[in-house]
């Protein structure tokens, strides 16, 4: 499997703090970005399969993909 980066620019680590990252593969996007706090966990919980993981990334980030 092939990984492109396709974080947009003002996201990437040299120029922000949280270094989230876009990945785009030729049938899915990997994202890498922060665990989601116990709070915000709790307004997901039922919605997430024991094969996923929750993340939260920069709303920014994902406009910018657009």
């Amino acid at each position: 499997m092939k990984f492109k980066d396709v974080t947009p620019a003002e996201f990437v680590c040299s120029t922000c703090a949280a270094c989230p990252a876009v990945l785009e593969t030729e049938t899915s996007y990997v994202i890498i970005g922060k665990k989601l706090s116990a709070e915000a966990l709790a307004v997901v919980e039922g919605r997430v399969g024991a094969d996923e993981y929750v993340i939260e990334v920069p709303r920014g980030m994902i406009d910018g993909l657009k």
